[in-house]
């Protein structure tokens, strides 16, 4: 493939006056410099790659289908439990409907379980053969000074073309996993284990219900495991935050005493003190946000660890 980046090189007349010609000693170079890189071959395609590039797509899609699907069911039996706390239903019609949004509510968590586990694994075969394109690349790396293969466009991205499928199946297999929230995913587990200790999941048989409370313990862990390292970057953004606050305080304090031994007049007063009021209101919001956040997942874990403990 390499050997037209010398096609416009002319060959030499074949008449013996110009064979006799002295030679450029620049193209005598040139012409050594090819010789080795003219027997090198790119990498083969690894069929894999496009192989993986087309499952990705099809399970991306899925995917979305049935987080799109999942959340819809989720509003829908959380505006149900409402309607019946308020009324707006009796019990009866209550089971009836929450049985069939269960039903909905547990395909779709299973398929997306099943889905999750194929876009992992298709993730980790497209970092493999990333990793097998990158070396495979690197007997085309020409020391500098040389003509090298990077000078053409063309020929750089046919040989970095697999390397770059592989990229793009990683991201987009990382874009669509995070399309589901941690909070999201704990929410819906927690709202599924509830439906199925409360029998709400009619058509499941138990073998079948004992795999989903495994696979839902399996997220659980993973979003356990995550979670642990969000809560210490959460409690170490909340402790930097209080220093803030301390700060901002002992300045308001120090304004306090300047304006009462005269140092500050009242207009200056007002509005240094205005803008240490409102930078403090700001911390302590942010600071409450975090917290609230921090303890909605706390609990949210805390209820779904609860229910897997608990029999079917």
């Amino acid at each position: 493939m390499l050997g037209f980046l010398f096609k416009s090189s002319k060959k030499l007349p074949s008449n013996s006056s110009q064979k006799n010609r002295a030679v450029d000693p620049f193209q005598r170079q040139l012409a050594g410099l090819q010789t080795p890189r003219q027997e090198k071959q790119p990498p083969p395609k690894v069929t894999s790659v496009r192989q993986i590039e087309d499952e990705v797509n099809d399970e991306v899609k899925a995917f979305q289908s049935h987080v799109k699907e999942m959340k819809e069911t989720s509003l829908k039996l959380e505006e149900l439990t409402k309607m019946l706390k308020s009324g707006e239903i009796p019990d009866n019609a209550y089971k009836v409907i929450i049985g069939e949004l269960g039903d909905h509510l547990s395909m779709s968590v299973r398929e997306i379980f099943n889905l999750r586990e194929m876009l992992e694994l298709a993730r980790a075969k497209a970092k493999l053969d990333w990793a097998k394109e990158k070396i495979g690349l690197k007997e085309f790396e020409v020391p500098e000074g040389q003509m090298i293969i990077k000078d053409d466009a063309y020929l750089r991205r046919e040989l970095y073309s697999s390397l770059y499928k592989c990229e793009d199946v990683i991201s987009k297999i990382d874009s669509t996993l995070s399309s589901l929230t941690m909070e999201e995913e704990a929410s819906i587990i927690e709202q599924y284990l509830s439906l199925i200790k409360e029998r709400f999941i009619p058509r499941a048989a138990s073998d079948e219900i004992e795999r989903a409370r495994a696979a839902c313990q399996q997220r659980l862990d993973s979003i356990s495991e995550k979670w642990a390292s969000i809560r210490r970057d959460r409690i170490e953004n909340v402790m930097n935050l209080e220093l803030k606050a301390s700060q901002i305080k002992d300045d308001i304090k120090e304004v306090e005493v300047r304006f009462s031994v005269g140092e500050l007049n009242q207009s200056t007063y007002e509005y240094k003190m205005s803008g240490l009021h409102g930078s403090l209101r700001n911390i302590e919001k942010e600071i409450s946000d975090i917290r609230k956040h921090v303890d909605e997942i706390e609990m949210k874990m805390f209820r779904c660890a609860e229910l897997l403990r608990e029999n079917p």
